[in-house]
């Protein structure tokens, strides 16, 4: 398994391998659950996923909460509470937020799910699992004080398609391993930009993935995680190319198809 050592811990944080493919159950285990829920992060660590992967934006009030959307509407009942539309998270207090449902847009069973915090939801994730973090709005310093408070620097992934966030949050703290998110062509000047940043982690669309690149990255000392890939077929694929990680809505259907894939590789 590709493993670094953690500086500020005695535990090392797996990166995966080619022979080794993390399984990485994006915005919690969503297919069964609301996305970026504590329900979905509960159902997430039951499963075989070593890594959780999240969204985290910052309210009016400066508090970090779990929200994909840079506006409340698709996954809450904010245009029900507030009577209007286009509700950025940005421009709303925290009491407020807590007042929210999370869940019932998905399915009645989750009727009063709240939209979590960014420290919450990290309570859940990794007294079981794993933290992939993902930056969408943010300063640097914020996620930084909280993870220290936390005395998670290290102990979990922060990635974003934000490659200055990355850069700043390096240079603030080097010990933080970064995964720089793209998708499209990679250039030499985005290589260029990703070194800067101070990333081993190269997320990219497993649409815009080939094996030439995959391989490329390996020489260059990155490891290469996939997303959002949900069908055996773009696995089969990308296992082919050598990835080390892929991101799912189906995490407990990727851990089987790997472990059986695993197996008839060795008989």
């Amino acid at each position: 398994m590709g493993l670094i050592m953690c500086a500020s811990c005695t535990s090392r944080l797996p990166l995966g391998s080619p022979d080794n493919v993390l399984v990485i159950a994006h915005r919690g285990n969503s297919a069964v659950a609301p996305e970026n829920t504590l329900s979905a992060f509960r159902s997430a660590v039951t499963t075989a996923a070593t890594y959780v992967e999240l969204d985290a934006r910052p309210s009016a009030d400066g508090t970090l909460y779990v929200l994909h959307d840079a506006t409340l509407d698709r996954t809450t009942d904010a245009k029900e509470m507030l009577k209007r539309e286009k509700i950025k998270i940005r421009e709303i207090p925290d009491a407020t937020l807590d007042k929210l449902d999370a869940g019932r847009w998905f399915d009645a069973r989750f009727a009063g799910e709240p939209l979590p915090t960014l420290a919450e939801a990290l309570d859940v994730i990794q007294a079981g699992s794993l933290t992939l973090l993902e930056h969408k709005d943010g300063s640097a310093e914020d996620y930084l004080r909280l993870l220290r408070q936390k005395r998670l620097v290290g102990k979990l992934v922060v990635q974003s398609f934000d490659w200055e966030f990355l850069r700043h949050m390096h240079e603030l703290e080097p010990r933080q391993v970064l995964g720089a998110l793209g998708d499209k062509e990679l250039t030499e000047e985005r290589l260029a930009r990703i070194a800067a940043a101070g990333a081993r982690i190269v997320g990219w669309k497993h649409t815009d993935l080939t094996a030439h690149l995959v391989c490329d990255l390996h020489a260059r000392g990155y490891k290469v995680w996939a997303w959002t890939a949900d069908e055996p077929a773009d696995w089969q694929r990308l296992l082919a190319y050598g990835v080390d990680g892929i991101i799912t809505d189906r995490p407990a259907q990727l851990a089987a198809w790997l472990a059986e894939s695993m197996a008839t590789s060795r008989r």
